[in-house]
């Protein structure tokens, strides 16, 4: 067929071939003269593109500079506005409505310093009127004012996480408190707790700081509500807790948890707690789990720092107390995981169990220039394991027993601190315990066990806790008062020696 049409059929229609080949000539003209009008449009498309995409960027950034202007304008209004009314309830709205502005945009605390809000609140905290005063004591804290230290220097209390043992803490500041006459959150001007791993309830690590630090509950109190409220967490029936292991990674009810710490709490944040002239510093720390390696430490404080002074820590104050305490007690295995705006929170105990080298930078971010003047430690029991393992193997059980208590050790941080902070200013208390007691233990016998052990403990170290109850009574100097009180003075009236009128 091929050959048929090659031989007869092509030379009846000579043209046919050159068409073809005059239309493919044609076709590759057309292609090749269309060809740089597409590639002229494309880039025409493309430089419209790139003016479109700098456009919009243009506005948003004008955008944001123009909110940025008017958060800063609102700033100034809200400070000026304290300066212009002398109402007393007109005044405590507005010292209130600085507060939120202030805690919602954090950043133009530095536009409000430059406003003299500093001098505009301590000369209103010198008012006889006690709500105004709460307010502005709050306001204070907001934009990053810290009183001086109650005594000679700065004194720290630090609590170790160890779930229901923190009974052994307990008996600690029970003996420190008759010594000194003194309540606990008298003694201490900062007060840390990580609440770690398999910390729970009233107590232990973070919960003992805000019940002693901001709510200043009795110790006697304190031990009642322990005891009590131990039993109603740790309740839980092993098949129960085994199936909820398997789909929510939580042994205990996190829900139960949750409405304790409320009913207990109230939704009060933590930076309210500064209303109070006698509440301490109080932080609790958790771990954030979301933000890929390393861990970070997160601190849930009832206080800010200063504009320009940065914390090695995450953290903020605008977390309401019953948020902090559940964040920080979300030990892996007993609780839940806890989220909070678009962080995952797990114990703090994971990444920092003994928190004193914490708490003591935290109080050098706030105090700079005052010396430390007592850091009481207190552990929660230490247990040594009598078995020994072969020479040549260990069982996996070990090897993983071995990376959790490595994990969680304290002592090194306790061995750190006793070689670097000056003699007569680091207190350590930590027992050694004739029976390794679970933190998560909940048992009458065992508590009362606790509790004779730390008394035992105690006995034996009378003579070190009464040094630290006599370093902790140490009160401020003449010179020092005077010092304070001019730099209040200073701080007041911009530097004019003026006296207050209010």
């Amino acid at each position: 067929v091929q050959a048929f049409v090659g031989s007869y059929i092509s030379p009846l229609v000579p043209n046919f071939r050159g068409d073809s080949k005059v239309a493919a000539a044609e076709k590759e003209k057309s292609a090749v003269e269309v060809l740089p009008e597409l590639k002229l449009g494309e880039k025409r498309e493309s430089e419209e593109e790139k003016a479109e995409k700098a456009k919009q960027l243009l506005i948003s950034q004008r955008e944001k500079i123009i909110a940025r202007v008017s958060v800063d304008n609102r700033t100034r209004a809200l400070v000026k506005g304290l300066q212009r009314v002398t109402d007393v309830k007109l005044l405590t709205t507005r010292v209130e409505e600085l507060s939120f502005h202030l805690l919602e945009f954090p950043e133009t605390r530095g536009v409000a310093i430059k406003e003299s809000v500093l001098p505009t609140l301590l000369r209103l905290r010198q008012a006889k009127d006690l709500p105004l005063q709460s307010a502005v004591r709050e306001a204070l804290a907001v934009v990053g004012y810290t009183d001086p230290v109650k005594g000679r220097g700065i004194r720290v209390l630090a609590i170790d996480g160890g779930g229901t043992r923190g009974l052994l803490a307990l008996q600690t500041l029970h003996k420190l408190q008759d010594l000194t006459g003194k309540r606990i959150h008298e003694l201490f001007d900062y007060i840390c707790g990580p609440c770690d791993t398999y910390c729970i309830l009233l107590f232990l690590g973070s919960i003992l700081a805000f019940m002693l630090g901001i709510f200043q509950i009795p110790l006697e109190e304190c031990e009642q509500m322990y005891r009590k409220l131990g039993s109603d967490v740790f309740k839980q029936n092993v098949i129960v807790g085994t199936v909820k292991m398997g789909w929510s990674h939580a042994f205990y009810d996190s829900e139960m948890w949750e409405k304790i710490l409320k009913e207990r709490m109230g939704e009060g944040s933590m930076i309210e707690s500064a209303r109070d002239p006698h509440c301490p510093k109080v932080s609790a720390v958790s771990t954030i789990v979301n933000r890929g390696l390393p861990l970070k430490a997160h601190v849930f404080r009832n206080y800010r720092l200063m504009p320009g002074v940065r914390s090695h820590y995450l953290g903020d104050c605008k977390h309401k107390m019953w948020q902090a305490i559940r964040a920080s007690s979300a030990a892996p295995g007993y609780f839940q995981e806890f989220v909070l705006g678009k962080e995952l929170h797990q114990d703090g105990g994971l990444l920092i169990n003994n928190p004193t080298a914490l708490a003591i930078h935290e109080c050098k971010c706030l105090w700079p220039n005052t010396p430390l003047q007592c850091v009481l430690s207190l552990g929660t029991g230490r247990y040594q394991d009598g078995v020994k393992n072969t020479a040549t193997y260990t069982s996996l059980k070990t090897k993983l027993t071995h990376v959790i208590s490595s994990a969680t050790d304290t002592e090194e941080v306790h061995t750190m601190l006793d070689a670097l902070l000056p003699p007569d200013t680091y207190f350590r208390f930590n027992p050694y315990m004739s029976e390794d007691i679970p933190m998560n233990e909940s048992r009458i016998e065992k508590l009362n066990f606790l509790k004779s052990e730390a008394e035992t403990y105690l006995e034996r170290n009378q003579a070190k806790l009464k040094k630290a109850a006599l370093v902790l009574g140490q009160e401020k100097g003449p010179i020092q008062r005077l010092a304070e009180w001019a730099k209040l003075k200073a701080d007041m009236y911009q530097g004019l020696p003026f006296v207050s009128k209010l």
